[in-house]
Order: structure tokens, then C-alpha cells, then sequence
């Protein structure tokens, strides 16, 4: 351990400079007419961004609903990414990625775009003129080449700060100090069992005189049942006594995300059962149509397949294998997860303040006598 501490610390040192000068010579951009607001966080891995996004979408569309929104993605691993799109449904993943085209499925009337050069890629494919316009930049947090009025940097509960280090001898982006260049920090995956850290974790932000806004959330994860004929989603009604209502089933849970333990604790408990297989993929993994028609092997109408609304808008464009689900008489399970604000009106509060400075700012109401 002391051979590999001893091996990488230059090269975390030297990732720490390079990353402060690729940052330094960065030109800011202001987005025309728009509110911008980043999702972000400073760790390699999932934190939650994506059902936090979604959170500010449904947020605004409601307390909002005269506002445009748009989602402004890198679109990792896209095909399209290098070049910039604008995405006109959820059906094509490998061409704009999984999480643009979640977003797109998820909310239709929402502008989705993806972009490596995201000030091109609105600049080119934006088609709101309106000033009543919200610009939420997914995983934002390192990208200063747009000016935002409002950085929320999400912080696993987990692991808030990884092992303190940056890549590659830890898991952090950047320094925890930079944390002082967002507005709101929250906490996400906060449960029963991990809450005494997050009480760890705030005291860790006061000892660093990170000095900002703090908050905790959780999941709400909920079971929907795919018709695979169809596509429609159906609620599965949670039932505290799982193996009584389905007698003799067994799930099988499928996914490449950041955090697959997490996906996996998150279905036993919203199934309620521990008769759950599993197989991880990488984050972002493509499944081909042979690997997925692997997953067939031994299987039979007695076996519950699960999988997570990002695996799914890639798994539903894969013809064939959803063809011998239905030849097995196999069940398909999206597990579908919301954020939970605590101290949800607060914050909530935080994002109406937001829009009324905006709308004094550029001339949308009168100023205050």
C-alpha cells in the first residue's frame, strides 16, 4: 500500500495542475436569455445527478409552467457528442447517450441537447427565443465554460469525499476545497443506516470553511412493469409481503451504471424480496444483442427481469431480444427513482428566489419600489 501511495501521489499532484490550468485558461461564456443552473458534483462515479435533474425539471414545469427548459448534456458516449445535437425523442442512446435520451423520454417537451462544446451546440441547436428560459447544464460542476447562475454540486453519502485524494490515487474530480465555488451542496442516498454521516460530512465542509447551503436527500424508488408490446409502464403496487403475490418468482436484476450495489440494495427493497441474481455492466455499457440474449440462458416465465430507466431507453431498441421475452414469457421491471428533498421548502425557496432575481435582472417584472 505505502509502494502504491508512494507511486501515484506525483501523478495526483501533476493531474491537480494540469486540471488547474486547462480550468485557468477556460473563457466564460453567458448564455443569451436564459437562467442557467449546474448539476454537478466532484467524484468519479454516480452521485445521483440524473433523478436530480429530473427533480429541477418537474420542479419548475410546475411552480414555473410559463418557462422553456432545456437540458444541456456533454452526451458521454454518444456517437453525436463530438459534433453536437439537438435530440427529437428518446429512441436513439447510442447516437445522443442514455441519460440525454432518459431525459427526452421522461420529459417530450423538454429541449435536450448534447454537445463536447456545449456553448456550440446551444448556440446552433437552441430554439427558444424567450428570456423565460431555464438552461440546466447536467454534470456541469468542472464545466466554467458557461456561466451559471446556480451550481448545485451533489455529494454521495456514501463516500462524500472519496479517500480525500484525487485521480488517480482517489476518486475526486477536484480538491473538496473547490466545493467553495458552488452555492448548494447536497447529500444524496441518504438512508437509515448511512444517516450519521451525513451528519460527518457537514462537519468535515465546516472544518474546510466550506461555508454554504446544505442539504440531505433520498430515493423513492418505485417498480414499473414494461407491456413489451407497447412500451406503456405500469405501476407495481408495493406489497409488504412480495413472495405471497408473485409465489415461486425470482428476479433477475441487469444493469451498467456508476453504482450497481446501490441499484441492487435499491430493488430488494422496493421488491421486498432477496430472491434477486444479478449481473453488472460497466457505467454507460451499450448492451449488444448478444450479451442480452445471454442473459436468457436457464430463464423461464417464473423469472422477473429488472433493470433501471437509464438501461432501459438502450435495452428497448434491442428488437430481438425483446422478442424472446416475450416468446419465454418473461416479465420486464424498470426500476424508476425520485428524489426526495429533505428540507424540501427551503430549498425550494432557494429556487423561486432564483427566478425572481432573474426576472428583475432582465427586465420580466418591475423592481420592487
Amino acid at each position: 500500500m505505502k509502494v502504491f501511495f508512494t507511486l501515484f501521489l506525483p501523478l495526483t499532484w501533476l493531474y491537480q495542475f494540469l486540471f488547474w490550468l486547462s480550468q485557468g485558461r477556460k473563457k466564460t461564456t453567458v448564455l443569451p436569455n436564459a437562467l442557467v443552473i449546474s448539476v454537478g458534483n466532484i467524484t468519479v462515479g454516480g452521485t445521483g445527478k440524473t433523478p436530480f435533474v429530473q427533480y429541477l425539471v418537474q420542479y419548475f414545469q410546475k411552480t414555473n409552467k410559463e418557462y422553456a427548459i432545456t437540458i444541456l448534456s456533454r452526451g458521454y458516449k454518444a456517437k453525436l457528442s463530438k459534433e453536437g445535437a439537438i435530440l427529437t425523442d428518446g429512441n436513439f442512446p447510442n447516437l445522443f447517450g442514455d441519460e440525454p435520451s432518459e431525459h427526452k423520454e421522461r420529459f417530450p417537451s423538454v429541449q435536450v441537447m448534447i454537445g463536447q462544446n456545449r456553448i456550440d451546440s446551444f448556440l446552433k441547436y437552441n430554439q427558444i427565443q424567450s428570456k423565460q428560459h431555464i438552461v440546466i447544464l447536467d454534470d456541469g460542476f468542472q464545466h466554467n465554460q458557461i456561466h451559471r447562475d446556480f451550481d448545485i454540486v451533489l455529494l454521495d453519502n456514501n463516500a462524500p469525499f472519496g479517500n480525500g485524494f484525487t485521480i488517480p490515487l482517489g476518486y475526486l474530480r477536484e480538491p473538496i476545497s473547490h466545493l467553495k465555488r458552488a452555492n448548494v451542496i447536497v447529500f444524496t442516498k441518504i438512508t437509515e443506516t448511512n444517516q450519521k454521516e451525513f451528519e460527518k460530512g457537514k462537519v468535515t465542509l465546516g472544518r474546510l470553511g466550506i461555508q454554504l447551503p446544505t442539504f440531505g436527500s433520498s430515493f423513492r424508488a418505485d417498480a414499473y412493469q414494461i407491456n413489451l408490446d407497447t412500451f406503456e409502464q405500469t405501476l407495481v403496487p408495493k406489497n409488504s409481503r412480495e413472495q405471497e403475490v408473485r409465489p415461486n418468482y425470482s428476479y433477475f436484476l441487469f444493469t451498467g451504471v456508476g453504482n450497481p450495489i446501490h441499484v441492487l440494495e435499491t430493488t430488494i427493497s422496493t421488491l421486498n424480496t432477496n430472491q434477486i441474481q444479478s449481473r453488472f455492466f460497466p457505467d454507460h455499457y451499450e448492451f449488444e444483442e448478444t450479451v442480452l440474449l445471454a442473459l436468457l440462458d436457464a430463464k423461464d416465465e417464473k423469472t422477473i427481469f429488472v433493470t433501471t430507466e437509464k438501461d432501459w431507453v438502450k435495452v428497448r431498441t434491442q428488437n430481438k431480444f425483446i422478442e424472446e421475452l416475450k416468446r419465454h414469457k418473461i416479465q420486464l421491471f424498470v426500476i424508476r427513482v425520485d428524489v426526495v428533498l429533505h428540507e424540501q421548502s427551503v430549498f425550494e425557496s432557494m429556487l423561486a428566489h432564483l427566478v425572481s432575481t432573474y426576472e428583475v435582472k432582465n427586465g420580466l417584472v418591475s423592481k420592487p419600489s
